[in-house]
């Protein structure tokens, strides 16, 4: 194998690449990537064994081979190379690649090729298009309520769900619920899909890095174990795979889980709560964040009840309407979903101090936030 590419062609999928490898794996070829060059075009491709990326990138092929090498010890070579071209060569005999610019020349002791675990094919059957832009913001405004480890497997993933001209994000740890409908997306059917967390959010860099591009558009396939989402950035081809996590999701869109008939609500600026909630922080961090918050006529107070270190109250204004209440919330579940939304104002909209509260910005329908009350002190 003997090409020549661009160092600015290969430093564009690093960092994409680099998310797909093992972190912690037992074989030392999960933690390598996967080079294979042929024709005009070099492939690499990485995997943990649940989540696969496969990318190909342009290039100038002189002799065609393939092998893999240490993922972390390439990225760090190829990020010290300051020429425009490298030359990367393999002795297909010795398993060593060898890079080489005008000034550098590394080797890197590789594993055969013939050696790499093979990337699941997905049919092509069940496919739909979507808004590179519209997929990254769903992810964001729900993954932050989603925890990586978890007692039930499906509540360590995002649901997908494409119903009535809605793409559908939904997170929740079982604590929490966030949920956001994108109007925007092509259609291509229904359907309802449990993603992994940790892949969810590396589909969104690689949307982040295709709407950077000026690519608008990301196919997603699926079937009843495996989802694709696949994306061609200028002349860079990119197809990510996963497995699906198999359960069954929360039916969380009942009134006792995610109500819509309320009796108060409480509109306040979210950067005054923000700092309110952290003010109060001092003295509840290490106790769930809890804070206390109660209405007035035209303010909300927030304190931290007695605790062993002491106690705390503040207030700022709010527009409040109904009835005036007093509930108990761990605050750091607000300022995780103020910290998301793009509007100024944040609306509280509360039952009561038992059943679950909506959060929402003031100016976005579509993105609701659901919030178990913790018991009052």
């Amino acid at each position: 194998m003997k090409i020549t590419i661009e160092t600015a062609k290969l430093l564009e999928i690093i960092d994409l690449g680099l998310r797909f490898v093992s972190k912690n794996a037992t074989l030392p070829i999960l933690q390598n990537f996967y080079f294979k060059a042929s024709i005009d075009a070099l492939l690499l491709r990485a995997t943990d064994m649940e989540k696969y990326i496969e990318m190909e990138v342009p290039c100038t092929v002189i002799m065609e081979g393939a092998i893999t090498v240490n993922a972390k010890m390439f990225s760090d070579i190829i990020k010290s190379i300051e020429e425009k071209q490298v030359e990367i060569s393999v002795d297909q005999k010795s398993q060593v690649m060898t890079l080489k610019s005008a000034k550098d020349t590394f080797d890197i002791n590789g594993i055969a090729a013939s050696e790499y675990v093979a990337l699941p094919e997905v049919p092509n059957e069940n496919t739909i298009t979507v808004e590179t832009q519209t997929f990254a913001e769903g992810v964001s405004k729900v993954e932050y309520a989603v925890t990586e480890k978890n007692f039930s497997p499906v509540l360590t993933g995002v649901l997908l769900k494409a119903k009535e001209d809605n793409m559908i994000f939904v997170g929740t740890d079982s604590f929490r619920l966030s949920e956001f409908k994108a109007a925007s997306w092509i259609k291509g059917g229904d359907f309802a899909l449990i993603v992994p967390k940790i892949t969810m959010t590396d589909i969104q860099k690689i949307c982040e890095y295709a709407t950077s591009n000026e690519t608008e558009d990301l196919t997603v396939k699926y079937s009843e174990n495996l989802i694709a989402f696949q994306v061609q950035v200028k002349d860079i081809k990119i197809l990510a795979t996963s497995l699906l996590i198999q359960g069954n999701f929360p039916e969380y869109d009942r009134e006792e889980i995610m109500p819509r008939n309320f009796n108060t609500t409480i509109l306040v600026d979210k950067n005054l709560c923000e700092k309110a909630i952290r003010k109060i922080w001092i003295l509840t961090r290490d106790i769930n964040n809890y804070i206390q918050i109660e209405t007035t006529k035209d303010s909300i107070i927030i304190s931290s009840g007695k605790t062993d270190k002491g106690a705390g109250i503040t207030n700022i204004p709010a527009i409040i309407t109904w009835t005036a209440l007093s509930f108990g919330i761990n605050g750091k579940y607000i300022t995780d979903f103020i910290k998301i939304i793009k509007g100024d104002e944040l609306l509280f909209n509360v039952v009561d101090n038992q059943k679950p509260l909506i959060l929402m910005d003031k100016d976005e329908t579509a993105y609701r936030y659901v919030v178990r009350p913790l018991i009052n002190w």
